[in-house]
């Protein structure tokens, strides 16, 4: 089997909720990571994904001791030693080696994500809109009259793959995280979907799926469910999560602790799961055309009764940090993960 991934490409987007005295307003704060051109097509040939699109280039620096962490972390003036190790505490070491990994990634020179550690792809440095969004976010000047309950995406958004038609099922994997700063729990269902065309990232149709697509070709998110879903799934009168799909429940990356006054006592930052590697398994029948076919994932949000477990549940009490149904307001010109296949 050859599975090859040419070009790689990301957006997420967050929801802010401004708070005021007279009234909530929800605001969408744009795109926290822009989409970033991984790679090329080495046959000169391909799809142009980001037309329209400013590309934001990857950030890398050298390696560089930080005495305060005991890593090579970038050092970061703004942050005292305290915020050190609220925000990045529960990450793994920062390796020496590791710009030059993610380089390689932004180049489209790694693609197998599965032998990536977690100690490359759950720093927050791992993804290019950072160090641009880090100088304005709430990691530095925390206001409390801002709320950011919804902010996810994928990384990369769109994978391009090229297989033999009979190799029945292969595996594509991306990262699914949460936004940055983001102060809430997100309730969240993936869903495998046939598409009628893929797209570039400014809704362009770039080609359209055969109308038998469904006969030929189909796709499951193998993630396990999260676990309180899975402990209460059975008793429920009605609910809309799929065997094919994924629900997840992401975790704040930004929570506060106020004491009775309203005085911050504590921030946190990034748990050691705010990423988690979405792995989608797709099938082809043995008889499928050749061609061009694509696959995406979308994103639904949780039913009222999902819903209502988890508001009741103490599971997931995050100094003050609330469950939200997500998948409400983040909308996209193309799926939230898109891959498309080349069968020879």
């Amino acid at each position: 089997m050859t599975v090859k991934s040419k070009k790689v490409l990301l957006t997420i987007t967050t929801i802010t909720v401004v708070v005021c005295s007279a009234a909530v307003f929800f605001v969408a704060t744009g795109t926290h990571d822009l989409p970033s051109m991984i790679g090329s097509d080495p046959d000169g040939e391909g799809y142009d994904y980001q037309q329209g699109i400013e590309i934001i280039p990857g950030e890398y620096r050298e390696a560089v001791w930080n005495e305060i962490t005991g890593d090579y972390r970038p050092v970061y003036p703004e942050l005292t030693v305290e915020e050190y190790e609220w925000f990045f505490g529960e990450l793994p070491s920062f390796p020496q080696n590791f710009f030059e990994v993610a380089e390689l990634i932004y180049e489209g020179k790694f693609t197998d994500f599965s032998q990536l550690g977690p100690e490359y792809y759950l720093q927050p440095e791992f993804y290019p809109a950072w160090f641009g969004v880090f100088k304005n976010s709430s990691y530095v000047d925390y206001d409390p009259v801002w709320w950011t309950p919804e902010g996810y995406g994928c990384y990369p958004s769109i994978k391009e793959v090229t297989v033999s038609r009979d190799v029945g099922s292969f595996v594509v994997d991306t990262y699914l995280r949460t936004g940055y700063a983001v102060h809430a729990y997100q309730g969240l269902i993936l869903e495998p979907i046939l598409p009628e065309s893929a797209v570039a990232l400014d809704g362009t149709v770039l080609f359209d799926n055969p109308d038998n697509v469904d006969g030929v070709l189909s796709a499951c998110i193998i993630n396990e469910d999260d676990p309180l879903y899975l402990g209460f799934k059975e008793s429920l009168a009605f609910d809309n999560v799929d065997k094919e799909d994924w629900l997840v429940v992401l975790k704040p990356t930004h929570g506060v602790l106020k004491d009775k006054y309203g005085e911050v006592l504590q921030e946190t930052g990034f748990p050691d799961d705010w990423v988690r590697v979405l792995q989608l398994e797709i099938s082809m029948d043995g008889d499928i055309p050749l061609g061009d076919y694509v696959v995406g994932v979308d994103v639904d949000t949780p039913c009222f009764s999902i819903n209502q477990e988890y508001y009741y549940s103490t599971v997931h009490e995050f100094f003050g940090g609330l469950y939200y149904p997500a998948g409400q307001f983040h909308r996209t010109l193309t799926p939230h993960f898109q891959v498309v296949i080349h069968v020879i």
